[in-house]
């Protein structure tokens, strides 16, 4: 691989090295039970084009409250009728999916419903498992979607920087 090929390569992982471990860090600074969920979203945001970061956060901070508030309201209904989390999941998914049908920036609300529903124990209330999960999918968001969208303003000042030399 030549210098020019090489660079951008060596860009995109240290951005998803570093996009990992600082939302991972970061998630379990503040005492989220489950940090890889953020270091996991951290390096799903870290992986999208370049020009489509800023609305890729927007649509993924967006879905990820869908997600969240789907699970929560699913769970509380199926705490009170005893359903199973399969059955959770089959009453969750397709409200999540309709919502990612009709505008795909939030189809992370796909993944997050699950997550909350499967995560959760019966000890646990609902919303606070939304709320982790939730918290840590966003820390994960940001952290990622904040490096991709320095990593391109790095570059953009070093091309710059180097037509100015």
């Amino acid at each position: 691989m030549t210098g020019a090929g090489a660079a951008p390569l060596l860009a995109f992982v240290i951005r998803c090295t570093g996009a990992g471990i600082v939302a991972y860090l970061l998630a379990d600074a503040v005492g989220l039970p489950h940090p890889l969920w953020a270091c996991i979203f951290a390096l799903i945001s870290s992986t999208v084009a370049l020009a489509a970061t800023f609305k890729a956060i927007g649509g993924r901070l967006i879905g990820t409250a869908i997600g969240v508030i789907v699970a929560v309201a699913v769970g509380l209904v199926a705490a009170r009728y005893g359903l199973d989390t399969v059955w959770q999941i089959a009453m969750a998914v397709p409200i999540c999916a309709i919502f990612a049908w009709r505008w795909p920036a939030v189809q992370l609300c796909l993944w997050t419903a699950p997550i909350v529903l499967m995560d959760a124990t019966p000890s646990q209330s609902i919303a606070m498992v939304g709320f982790d999960r939730g918290c840590e999918v966003v820390i994960g968001v940001l952290v990622g979607g904040l490096l991709h969208l320095g990593s391109k303003r790095l570059g953009a000042w070093r091309r710059r920087r180097g037509r100015l030399a």
